[in-house]
């Protein structure tokens, strides 16, 4: 796939307060779970655009047939395959995720990881020191057709955490202390599982939650 000289970065773009990263991904291989109903161009409460792509769909126009893949190009389609490119757009600043759909039980995530980012103002040194984590959010489809994600927040897991309600490989890193998780990608999916199960209070934190509208949707 066709690359550009870019910055990658998550946290300086999309969200003011903290979300959950960890370095491996949230889902398993088998529990990857492709919903063409993501796909579309969306407003959020935010002030924000989505466009969001199959992730196949897009790689084989980039890719016509005949042409020679790489081991890198053919290795990135196996791997996201049933995934989506996911871009958002805000005060004209745009960043590109992979997002990878996984069920937990009966519940619909989708693993984001940055992709690209474009930025003059952020030099090439500075981008060789972010480094691309994995986020996760719940995906809630309503009947009036919008979406809701709500991102796992650092505020709730840390209180389990300083509760001792949560045994969970992760570090606490970097000048601004930000939580980062450790564990394998089969124990955030069991976490996950334990989560979404448990009935303790503030699991979600509200400036962590986005509901996307159809872009074409009357007011």
């Amino acid at each position: 796939m066709k690359s550009r000289i870019v910055v990658l970065v998550m946290g300086f773009l999309l969200f003011s307060s903290c979300i959950v990263k960890s370095i491996q991904p949230f889902y398993v291989k088998n529990e990857i779970k492709y919903d063409a109903a993501l796909v579309g161009n969306w407003t959020d409460n935010k002030n924000g655009n989505w466009e969001v792509l199959s992730f196949e769909e897009e790689f084989k126009k980039e890719n016509k047939e005949g042409i020679k893949l790489s081991a890198e190009d053919i290795k990135l389609y196996e791997t996201y395959k049933n995934g989506y490119f996911i871009k958002y757009v805000k005060k004209e600043s745009e960043a590109l995720f992979i997002g990878v759909p996984f069920k937990v039980d009966n519940h619909l995530f989708i693993d984001f990881a940055p992709f690209e980012f474009d930025s003059d103002d952020i030099s090439k040194l500075v981008g060789q020191h972010l480094l691309k984590t994995h986020s996760t959010a719940l995906v809630e489809i309503n009947v009036d057709d919008s979406i809701t994600l709500k991102w796992l927040s650092e505020k709730a897991i840390s209180a389990l955490f300083e509760q001792k309600k949560l045994r969970l490989k992760h570090e606490i890193t970097g000048i601004d202390e930000d939580l980062v998780l450790t564990a394998s990608s089969e124990e955030l999916h069991n976490f996950l599982k334990k989560f979404m199960a448990s009935d303790f209070e503030d699991k979600w934190d509200n400036d962590d939650i986005y509901t996307l509208k159809p872009a074409n949707a009357k007011p």
